[in-house]
C-alpha cells in the first residue's frame, strides 16, 4: 500500500512561493545596491564636472528614488510569496499527518510520522505540539502505559475528506468501492444512496 502522502510530494508543498519570494528578496537588494550606486556615480561625475551646476542632483536624485521605489515592491512582493509558501508548506504537512493518523487508527508518534513522512523529527515535534496547542479539540498528547508521548487524534475532530466521500481500502490494497465512508463518519452502501449509483460511484 502506497503512504498517505509521500516525502516527494511534501517537499515540494509550498516550495514555488518560497522560491520565488527568495528571488524577489534577492532583485529588491540588487535593485537598490545597483541603483543607489548609480545614482552616486551620476552625482560625482557630473558634480565634478560641472560643479556650479547641479546636473549631477537632478540626475542622480530621480534615479535613486525609482531605485528605492522599485526594490521595496519587489521585498514587499517577496515576503509576501515567503509567507504564502510556508503557509502551503505548513497546510500540505498537517494534511500529511491527518491523514497519516487516520492510517495508524488515531495515534502517532514523532518518530514514526518523520520517518513515515520522510520530515526532520524536530519539525515534526513542533508541528504536532502546535497542532495539540492550537486544535486541542482534534490533536491532544497522551502518554502510553510506558510512560512515551504520543499524539491522539481524535475521530470527531478529524478534517472532512476535501472530496466528501472516503473509499475503504483493504489490507490487499483493493478499493471497495460498495463501502463508502462519509464526511461525517458513519459508513453506507451504494444501495442505500440513489445519488452515488446513479453516477456509478
Amino acid at each position: 500500500m502506497r503512504r498517505p502522502v509521500s516525502g516527494k510530494a511534501l517537499a515540494f508543498a509550498g516550495q514555488p512561493s518560497k522560491i520565488g519570494g527568495r528571488v524577489g528578496r534577492a532583485l529588491g537588494i540588487a535593485v537598490l545596491v545597483f541603483g543607489l550606486l548609480l545614482a552616486a556615480v551620476l552625482v560625482l561625475c557630473f558634480q565634478l564636472l560641472w560643479p556650479a551646476q547641479n546636473i549631477g542632483y537632478a540626475l542622480g536624485l530621480p534615479v535613486a528614488l525609482v531605485s528605492v521605489v522599485v526594490s521595496t515592491l519587489l521585498l514587499v512582493a517577496g515576503r509576501r510569496l515567503k509567507r504564502v509558501g510556508a503557509g502551503a508548506e505548513r497546510e500540505a504537512r498537517v494534511e500529511a499527518l491527518y491523514a497519516l493518523a487516520a492510517n495508524r487508527g488515531g495515534t502517532l508518534t514523532v518518530t514514526d510520522a518523520a520517518r513515515s513522512l520522510q520530515l526532520a523529527a524536530p519539525e515534526v515535534d513542533a508541528l504536532l505540539g502546535d497542532l495539540a496547542k492550537t486544535q486541542p479539540e482534534s490533536v491532544s498528547l497522551e502518554l502510553d502505559d510506558a510512560g512515551e508521548p504520543f499524539y491522539l487524534f481524535s475521530r470527531a475532530g478529524t478534517r472532512p475528506h476535501p472530496f466528501g466521500a472516503k473509499y475503504r481500502v483493504t489490507p490487499e490494497g483493493r478499493v471497495r468501492v460498495a463501502d463508502v465512508l462519509g464526511a461525517d463518519g458513519p459508513r453506507q452502501s451504494l444501495d442505500d444512496d440513489p445519488a452515488l449509483r446513479r453516477n456509478g460511484r
